[in-house]
């Protein structure tokens, strides 16, 4: 969590305990947030895998070992990752572009890295961001007043609605105005420059009116300190080509606000101008034809390196993934990072990729691991996937004897990994053993001593759910989770060894849709 160093900005003259004939009054006190901290208007489909990109947190690892089953928890406490990240409402939240009502606010404390830094299938599902570096939050206090003591002795309070709907706005009112002098204080201690400058105010949520009442607030803070006769001494706009500086604002309740001041460049060209349409442009597919595999682009130029299809994301997200590249890097002796060495890491065996067409995760194996590529599928494989050296294709359906002779020709095997359109996903594990247990029978007839698989192993799986709500995809989840030891037991015997451990993963990966998931496995030697 973000380390403050409590600075307090206004003391009441008296602070006594609470008391029904005591008027309120409010102690502000402003801390200074030490790590990076942001506030967010991201897609409500996407919040909790893009905050738990942004915090560090790592999904739940299970370790198998003999009959034993251990579940590794999550990098982040779950107590301390709430404290992390604070959800704000904005049922009233709307953009220039559609109705935000899709869209949650969030303030995140003590990020890793910056949504800039997110890959760009997460980036295109944030409208905004913000970097806040000051969290000011108002307590409410009371004092003795005999006066107001007499006028509201005998009074009846019959609208206790319209009351608590005027409190509510002076709460607001309070600390706006309070952040708004810590703001003109911070802009003045930074060499603002009143007459050359201009400054945009985004403020949220929006349900308050909060651009416009901080924007009042800070002219006023900035007509009484310059002793100025206009009332708006300060110039506002919101092009970012005239712009020399962002306020940042987030109200996370009547009392807390947490904001930050950013310069032109670091708002728009290195933050914002990375998020929405912007990372939209950057998800690159160019799609090829389903019967001929040629591009359907005009263009005849393609790069091989161009994704032929959305699911090229989905693996590239798998092996970016630093804890799962740490992982198997200790296991194979690599003293390197992760993407560093990335090619060093299953270049012990081949890849398998299963239902490869069109070809997107062969393109991942081939290009990102750079280890020999069979890709399976009986449909066409995109022929500028199928050109790429190292990739062979093998025309089959999964358990015909040409499949199981073409795998049986290019073991061990050290990443199998499967993104086929079925929506029963236990009975696609299934299948996928029963594969690989035939060619392990037919490398034994054959007096062959090469095993199907060797270790590390890494295998990746799509889980794709045939119902969307969230009730029925908790049940598949927990469905599969009973289910997958098992599998992976039987997985891990066609290596010709014993004593093998699987650490095991079900993450929602930001290319998957909502009712998929992505199962991470890697078996090692005890």
């Amino acid at each position: 969590m973000a380390v403050e160093s409590p600075h307090q900005v206004r003391t009441p003259s008296c602070f006594v305990p609470s008391s029904p004939h005591r008027d309120p009054l409010h102690m502000n006190t402003m801390s200074s947030i030490n790590e990076p901290c942001y506030g967010i208007l991201c897609h409500r489909q996407y919040v909790n895998r893009v905050s738990n990109a942004l915090l560090g947190v790592d999904d739940e690892w299970s370790t198998i070992g003999d009959e034993e089953e251990e579940v590794t928890p999550s990098t982040t406490p779950e107590a301390d990752q709430s404290s992390k990240c604070l959800l704000v409402p904005t049922s009233m939240e709307k953009g220039p572009r559609k109705s935000r009502t899709g869209y949650s606010l969030l303030v995140l404390q003590s990020c890793i890295m910056s949504p800039a830094q997110l890959p760009p299938t997460a980036r295109r599902q944030l409208s905004w961001a913000g970097q806040l570096s000051h969290k000011t939050e108002t307590i409410c206090c009371v004092v003795d007043d005999q006066t107001n003591k007499n006028n509201i002795t005998g009074k009846k309070r019959t609208r206790s609605n319209e009351l608590e709907e005027d409190e509510q706005n002076d709460s607001y009112l309070s600390i706006i105005n309070t952040i708004a002098a810590e703001i003109w204080k911070e802009l003045t201690s930074n060499g603002f420059d009143i007459d050359k400058e201009v400054l945009r105010i985004d403020a949220h949520p929006k349900t308050i009116n909060s651009n416009s009442e901080v924007c009042l607030a800070l002219q006023r803070c900035a007509k009484a300190e310059m002793s100025c006769i206009s009332d708006s001494p300060i110039k506002l706009a919101l092009s970012a080509s005239v712009v020399t500086a962002v306020v940042s604002v987030v109200f996370t309740s009547q009392k807390v606000a947490f904001w930050g001041i950013a310069r032109n460049k670091q708002h728009f060209e290195q933050l914002n101008q990375r998020l929405n349409d912007y990372a939209t442009k950057e998800v690159a597919v160019e799609a090829t034809d389903c019967k001929s595999g040629l591009n359907k682009s005009s263009s005849c130029q393609l790069s091989v390196d161009i994704p032929v299809s959305r699911a090229y994301y989905k693996l590239a997200q798998v092996f970016e993934d630093e804890h799962l590249l740490h992982k198997i890097a200790n296991l194979r002796g690599i003293n390197a990072s992760g993407k560093d060495s990335i090619h060093l890491l299953l270049n012990h065996g081949s890849g398998l990729d299963v239902g490869a067409s069109p070809g997107g995760w062969t393109q991942v194996l081939c290009n990102q691991l750079c280890i020999p590529t069979i890709a399976l599928d009986p449909a066409v494989l995109a022929k500028r996937v199928n050109s790429l050296e190292g990739v062979t294709h093998i025309r089959a359906e999964l358990n015909s004897k040409e499949a199981i002779a073409g795998i049986a020709q290019h073991v061990p095997y050290s990443a199998i990994v499967c993104d086929a359109c079925l929506s029963n996903p236990k009975a696609l594990i299934e299948k996928i053993h029963e594969a690989l247990e035939s060619v392990k029978n037919s490398l034994a007839e054959s007096g062959n001593k090469k095993e199907v698989v060797t270790f590390p192993l890494c295998t990746v799986f799509t889980l794709k759910f045939p119902h969307k709500t969230t009730g029925s995809v908790a049940r598949f989840i927990d469905t599969m989770k009973d289910a997958l030891p098992d599998y992976f037991r039987r997985f891990s015997t066609l290596g010709g060894q014993d004593n093998i451990d699987v650490s095991y993963k079900i993450c929602h990966l930001m290319a998957n849709s909502i009712s998929e998931r992505t199962v991470i496995a890697v078996f090692q030697k005890r």
